[in-house]
């Protein structure tokens, strides 16, 4: 890597996806930041000029590879897919040196992040992990964060200033990524279960007798409203939460437990992935058009149920 100076305005974004967009978008916001970003598809020559107009219309510095945008960086941020991430940190150990911050968000099992910050560690760098814990475009810079690693503490006070909401809960790594995955076992299960609940029961012709009756047993739970945003979510980001279930399946395996249900629900939220693929038109389904987005997404399975017709 170049010997640049590192500044600690600069901020680097290995990443370019909703994440790295997001987070570019917030820190320039602020005026306290210079942000680079690099991203995989910035050298592909049908997606890469868009991608990188994209970057420089935000202000952004959309550098040819992510040496590059790391140079001078205070803080590199590793935003890229589950199945990607340990390639990056293992790249980026050849660029980083002492001084400079990699902040690894990315939805990873525990072992992941061990293996991440081992591949890092030979730079100097400090290695900090770092669980989102909700939906990033609604927060932007605020997403709540959980970090683990030894310079936890200290990258959480040097971004406090720009408005980030980053808790430290560990020294150890694989203790907050050890959380977001559990958690995710839950909630994307949940939607895994919604999706199936819910498609079989508009077949069926049942889904609000579902609905009435699963708000007598979860109340105050509206589970119009939940049935909605559930299904929202996976049609949205079936595929990053399939990759992130085979993941959080990794960490609930590591511990000697058969993670039967977290493998069923990568199964199912690839299985969404697959569908919109096909019919892209249901990316644009709004929460409270769930029923529609059923059936369009029966219609491609093209089966009709016995007690149906």
């Amino acid at each position: 890597m170049s010997e640049r100076e590192i500044d600690p305005r600069r901020i680097a974004l290995i990443g370019f996806g909703e994440f790295g967009k997001t987070f570019a978008r917030g820190f320039v916001a602020t005026g306290r930041h210079e942000v680079a970003s690099y991203d995989i598809l910035f050298d592909n020559s049908e997606r890469g000029a868009a991608l990188r107009e994209t970057a420089r219309a935000m202000g952004v510095e959309a550098a040819p590879t992510a040496a590059a945008a790391a140079a001078g960086a205070q803080v590199v941020i590793s935003a890229v897919t589950a199945s990607s991430a340990f390639a990056v940190a293992e790249d980026a150990s050849r660029y980083l040196r002492a001084g400079q911050f990699f902040l690894d968000i990315n939805s990873v099992s525990p072992e992941t992040k061990r293996a991440d910050a081992a591949a890092v560690a030979p730079s100097g760098a400090h290695y900090v992990e770092a669980a989102v814990m909700a939906p990033v475009a609604p927060y932007g810079l605020k997403v709540p964060m959980l970090l683990g690693g030894t310079a936890a503490a200290e990258l959480a006070a040097l971004l406090a200033p720009s408005g980030l909401r980053m808790e430290p809960v560990a020294t150890e790594i694989g203790e907050a990524s050890a959380i977001k995955m559990c958690r995710s076992v839950m909630i994307k299960g949940i939607e895994a279960l919604a999706v199936e609940c819910f498609m079989t029961a508009r077949r069926y012709g049942v889904e609000d007798r579902i609905v009435a009756s699963l708000n007598e047993t979860f109340k105050p739970l509206d589970w119009e409203k939940l049935a909605g945003y559930l299904i929202e979510r996976v049609v949205q980001h079936g595929r990053r939460r399939a990759a992130e279930m085979r993941e959080a399946a990794e960490t609930v395996a590591a511990i000697g437990l058969d993670p039967v249900m977290t493998s069923a629900t990568a199964l199912r939220q690839d299985w969404v992935a697959d569908r919109v693929d096909a019919l892209p038109a249901l990316k644009g389904m709004k929460e409270a058009e769930w029923r529609d987005a059923a059936d369009r997404l029966l219609a491609l399975i093209g089966k009709k149920a016995d007690a149906a017709g």
